[in-house]
């Protein structure tokens, strides 16, 4: 798979409660830096909606809490989306939903609705949300491993960077 056409960094966000979504990025952020990029994992309770303007490629991952609503590190800078409202017409995306069928009609809704948000605001999501459901276990992290390279192809893709003349 050529990912050279790709842009290096890659911000991931992560938004999680109880640890899973972490874990899940960890393990996509490590594979990835595997492949060359350089990955920038940033806990949602550190972000801001600013903070994308300095990215054309981001991985979303993020768990859906209660009754769909976003894990505690992630509702301020949900908020700040909505308050802020920037443009993102510059950034390609992708998102890991983490959730479980138990709590249906809820499952995985907070990372569905903060993809529609990013979309509201011009990005492009580049390839398919892949859902996680229940506690992560290795296949889960293997399938998102799997993701998180068509998620850089898909990327690479986007914006096909000119290599080095």
């Amino acid at each position: 798979m050529d990912l050279t056409a790709a842009y290096r960094e890659i911000l991931i966000l992560v938004g999680t409660q109880t640890g899973n979504a972490e874990l899940v990025a960890e393990e996509v952020a490590d594979h990835l830096a595997g492949l060359g990029f350089e990955c920038d994992l940033t806990d949602m309770a550190d972000a801001y909606p600013e903070l994308l303007a300095e990215y054309r490629q981001a991985i979303i991952v993020m768990c859906t809490w209660s009754d769909g609503t976003p894990p505690d590190n992630a509702v301020a800078f949900v908020e700040g989306l909505d308050a802020v409202a920037p443009d993102l017409a510059h950034l390609a995306y992708g998102v890991i939903a983490l959730g479980d069928h138990e709590y249906d009609p809820y499952y995985c809704v907070a990372a569905y609705r903060l993809a529609e948000r990013f979309e509201a605001l011009g990005a492009r999501c580049t390839t398919p949300h892949l859902d996680i459901d229940g506690t992560p276990r290795v296949a889960h992290y293997e399938r998102a491993k799997t993701w998180s390279e068509r998620c850089a192809q898909a990327f690479a893709e986007a914006f096909e960077v000119p290599g080095p003349a």
